[in-house]
């Protein structure tokens, strides 16, 4: 704050003394498994089935993760991220990944075989130097050098020095100027240097110097448009004998610092007999075999001293023949066999700029199944342009979804300057070679590894992660591997929904118990729940998955879509998904069971106590989860609801309580922090989070002296212990039925 000068009222703004903690999101949902195509081993967001499938693709037989999207978006749910997944022959190293993509490749018509060429980078006239060389080597032989001559014109004094000084003009002409230029001494030169002096000091774009004692006079210019002449002597001092005759420079250019093209080509041809020289119309140097064909080449040298100055790379350049030459490679942008279904058309442009034009484009399309799904139209093979075929088809954003192209570098009789050649327009096919890399697919390419990252470590970069989903794999090794994931190595962030096997592994209850206790789920943990039966659902695509009205599907990604929408509630994460009321347990996608035996109350006994979560329809109530168990019935937290909501105040709490880190620990600091929580808490009792609306009920925030004595805060630690009391669910309904014996009883006291 600065000074106060005046008399005034002075506003300033504070910071709040308990800043305000902000509600984290509670039901961000990952999901590991194969799709049709996509990034592997890579989380990536999605918000919608459509962003789903224009990443990863549709409906396939194999893509589970796919109908595990439809449903959770169907149910709800607005936040996905997903991880494909593959077979790795090593799990700590994503590029072990087994999947591969399809390709084909695009070439040119051909009909003109070309020479081997390079065209420099730089225009002239080039600035050499005296003795510059091109080292050049082709097919034939070589290197074979030409070099670049020039010297300077000179004329040289005869006069012996010391002589008697006098006045006079010495008259010169440089580079057959048309006026000479008069030098004049002043009487009182007696040596060369003195000479020397008084001619430099005048003398432009030539020079004077002392060479053996002698007075030497030089153009600046060095190759045969060097010219340096005496026209006069001095007129005072005949002691001066220069020669009057003109003389000229020599060399093989006629100015060594601006060599035309036109010189290039000279100095090249004569010193090198197979190879041509074209002076370009921008003054750039095309140097080519003298013959054409795929044998054909032509090298400047690295030792060569004039390369860099006129711009000529070291690169082996080399010509085609008539046959197509490949210029287009066309891949797959992710792995997979849909891959295979891909393909291309070029076809002529339609800005009428056609194949074989001066400046040719193109049309490029996509194919899927036959169908046009992409089309790029009036692209072209030009480097440096805004429409070059690789920038347009693989632009991040507004590329293709489908494939990637890389320019082959074929050379093209109408634009070698580009260095590349169009595609002939064509009709291409389908790529090959696309693999989903399902051979050989275990548990532990869905567990994956922390050192990949691949499986579900790959979701270690999204924080804010609370649910997870492995769609149709149930085993004892992979869920139990879920749950320790969620519980160790995420902290307890994350709550894990399991699927249970299909009918051919658990037909009945009782089954469904003894997988339970063989896989090591039962009571392993309050975070995670397991539902049962799996779920049928309206067959999305009779195309892919057969003409039966209704697919059988596992129904994790579907129940995450419900945590999801009862999330969007009022105080929603802190309830249990189930039931019937406000369709907090609905899934609205299910039309039926793949066994109908929690149809059976007395069947329902068997898995309810066990704490597998039904999924069931009475009479006039639709499909619907019948419970709200984690794995656990002795945990702090026994029911999902209460798991989930101390997973959100957990995670909340633990995020905002970062601003009072490296804060003095002392009781100010922890009575902050705790008005911090209890304000944030009495946020959550307004929601309807806890058994209680009175606040000292509902939770309490401990930060005493007793939990944290001199010896903790030495330590530099500041604890907080919360408690909550959430509300337990009403699981089971008891009514009493009596005989009402009132007025019985009435009459009887009457007597």
């Amino acid at each position: 704050m600065g000074e106060y000068l005046a008399a005034d009222v002075y506003s300033v703004r504070e910071a709040p003394r308990i800043p305000t903690a902000p509600s984290l999101p509670t039901s961000v949902t990952g999901v590991v498994g194969v799709t049709e195509r996509g990034p592997i081993a890579v989380a990536t967001l999605v918000s919608s089935f459509e962003e789903f499938t224009k990443i990863f693709g549709g409906f396939t037989a194999n893509a589970d993760a796919a109908i595990a999207a439809y449903g959770f978006f169907k149910e709800g749910g607005a936040v996905l991220w997903v991880v494909r997944t593959c077979h790795f022959t090593d799990i700590t190293n994503p590029a072990s990944a087994i999947a591969t993509k399809a390709t084909l490749m695009l070439k040119t018509a051909g009909g003109g075989a070309t020479a081997g060429s390079l065209e420099s980078t730089n225009a002239g006239p080039f600035e050499l130097a005296a003795g510059d060389t091109l080292d050049i080597s082709t097919n034939a032989g070589g290197p074979t050098t030409a070099t670049f001559l020039a010297t300077r014109a000179k004329v040289v004094d005869t006069t012996t020095y010391p002589v008697v000084a006098g006045t006079g003009v010495l008259s010169v002409k440089v580079d057959r100027e048309p006026t000479a230029q008069d030098i004049t001494f002043a009487g009182t030169e007696t040596t060369a240097d003195d000479v020397v002096a008084t001619i430099n000091a005048q003398l432009e774009r030539g020079r004077a110097l002392v060479v053996g004692g002698q007075i030497q006079l030089e153009s600046d210019t060095l190759g045969t448009g060097s010219f340096i002449q005496v026209t006069a002597n001095p007129t005072a001092n005949p002691l001066l004998t220069f020669p009057t005759t003109e003389v000229q420079g020599t060399g093989n250019v006629e100015d060594i610092r601006n060599v035309t093209g036109a010189e290039v080509k000279t100095i090249v041809e004569a010193a090198v007999a197979d190879v041509d020289v074209t002076v370009n119309p921008g003054g750039t140097v095309t140097l080519a075999t003298d013959t054409t064909g795929s044998t054909k080449w032509v090298r400047v040298e690295a030792t060569s001293t004039a390369d860099g100055k006129i711009g000529l790379d070291n690169l082996q350049h080399t010509g085609t023949d008539d046959a197509p030459q490949d210029t287009l490679k066309v891949d797959a942008k992710t792995e997979g066999e849909y891959g295979d279904s891909v393909s291309i058309i070029t076809s002529r442009a339609t800005s009428d700029t056609t194949i074989g034009a001066t400046d040719p484009e193109f049309n490029f399309q996509v194919l899927k199944d036959g169908v046009v799904e992409e089309t790029f139209p009036n692209v072209n093979m030009d480097n440096t342009s805004t429409d070059f075929v690789e920038t347009v088809v693989n632009h991040a954003t507004a590329g293709s979804n489908l494939v990637a192209v890389t320019d082959q570098g074929a050379v093209g009789t109408q634009k070698p300057d580009i260095g590349s050649a169009e595609p002939y327009v064509k009709n291409w096919g389908a790529m090959s070679g696309g693999d989903d890399g399902l051979t050989g697919l275990d548990d532990n390419d869905f567990l994956g590894s922390d050192a990949g990252p691949t499986g579900m470590y790959a979701l270690d970069a999204v924080q804010d992660l609370r649910i997870l989903a492995i769609p149709g794999r149930a085993s004892g090794g992979l869920q139990t591997g879920m749950v320790a994931y969620c519980e160790v190595w995420r902290e307890g962030a994350v709550f894990p929904v399991l699927d249970p096997p299909d009918a051919a592994s658990v037909p009945t209850s009782s089954d469904m118990v003894n997988y339970l206790q063989t896989a090591g789920l039962s009571e392993l943990s309050e975070f995670g729940a397991i539902y049962w039966p799996r779920i049928k659902i309206v067959n999305p695509s009779k195309a892919v998955f057969g003409q039966d009205d209704n697919i059988v599907v596992p129904p994790s990604a579907f129940i995450a879509g419900v945590y999801a929408r009862n999330d969007q509630r009022e105080g929603g994460v802190y309830n249990s998904p189930a039931g019937v009321d406000g369709n907090a347990g609905v899934i609205f996608s299910c039309t039926g069971l793949e066994v109908e035996e929690t149809l059976n109350p007395k069947k329902v006994r068997i898995i309810y106590p066990k704490r597998i979560n039904p999924i069931l329809r009475l009479t006039d109530t639709p499909f619907h989860m019948d419970g709200g168990r984690t794995l656990k019935s002795t945990g702090s937290f026994p029911h999902i609801g209460q798991s989930r909501g101390a997973i959100h105040i957990e995670q909340t709490l633990k995020r905002g309580l970062v601003w009072a880190k490296h804060r003095y620990n002392n009781e100010e600091l922890r009575n902050r922090a705790k008005r911090y929580c209890e304000s944030w808490l009495r946020t959550q009792l307004n929601l309807g989070a806890f058994a209680s609306r009175k606040p000292a009920e509902a939770f309490y925030v401990d930060v005493s002296n007793k939990l944290n004595p001199p010896s903790v805060a030495n330590q530099g630690q500041m604890r907080l212990r919360i408690g909550v009391a959430f509300a337990t669910p009403a699981e089971f309904i008891i009514i009493y039925i009596t005989a009402d014996t009132r007025a019985l009883e009435e009459s009887l006291a009457q007597e």
